[in-house]
């Protein structure tokens, strides 16, 4: 019995590692939207059985990452554009409830982290990496919504962590102008914070979502303008 509970321990743990390295190679595009998923070369690139790669592509699947269809196997998802609409919309009434209720909870040591992630996000970008400014930007929210001590909230707000971040990418790309910004848009939100005021709270988080959609919204009927078919690709980034 001890010896199977081990077992089932050590594939779990495979698995969460399999699922880490899967999510990183579709967010840094190695593996390309719509592109079919190959379990047995997956399982031999990462020197483990097909088993963890599978209950991998399961949690993947749950993130909304990957989707299976029977007959076509494993893909790597497509976002429309209404896809788009609803993350951001949703992440936007949640972190702006979310951080309205972390108000009281937020102390100096709170504020210490996110000005030094925002260094961290500086550096990011001056290094062009990508990855790491994803990491910089899932942290930054993470810990301002814990601080809500809303245990549902914030687990619902981390559900949809995975396909901001395939959203953060599409800003990066079709958005250029607003990526340099990035540490003065987050510095935003920090100064919102140490106001106090829950209402301006509430205002400043949920503007920093719908803001980006507009910016993309925006980009879209720049398209349309110059006579371009406005199409969205896999994860939402315009096609010219």
């Amino acid at each position: 019995m001890k010896d199977t509970f081990s077992m089932r321990l050590n594939r779990s743990t495979l698995a969460g590692d399999a699922a880490d390295l899967i999510r990183k190679l579709i967010l840094n595009q190695t593996l390309k939207p719509g592109e079919r998923i190959n379990e047995v070369q997956l399982a031999r690139q990462m020197e483990v059985s097909r088993g963890p790669v599978r209950e991998a592509l399961l949690m993947l699947q749950s993130e909304g990452l990957v989707t299976y269809e029977v007959n076509r196997g494993t893909s790597v998802s497509t976002l429309s554009s209404e896809d788009a609409f609803e993350i951001y919309t949703m992440r936007a009434f949640l972190e702006g409830e979310a951080a309205q209720l972390a108000l009281p909870h937020l102390r100096d040591v709170d504020f210490k982290k996110l000005e030094e992630i925002l260094v961290t996000l500086q550096h990011a970008l001056q290094a062009n990496d990508t990855l790491q400014l994803i990491l910089c930007d899932t942290l930054f929210h993470r810990t301002v919504v814990d601080a809500s001590k809303h245990k549902r909230m914030a687990h619902a707000h981390q559900q949809l962590d995975p396909l901001v971040n395939a959203m953060y990418m599409t800003i990066s790309s079709k958005v250029p102008l607003r990526l340099p910004r990035v540490v003065e848009i987050h510095a935003v939100l920090v100064d919102a914070l140490k106001t106090g005021d829950a209402q301006q709270v509430r205002h400043a988080f949920r503007a920093h979502y719908l803001d980006a959609m507009q910016e993309l919204q925006r980009r879209l009927e720049e398209v349309k303008q110059n006579g371009g078919d406005p199409t969205w690709d896999r994860f939402g980034r315009l096609e010219t």
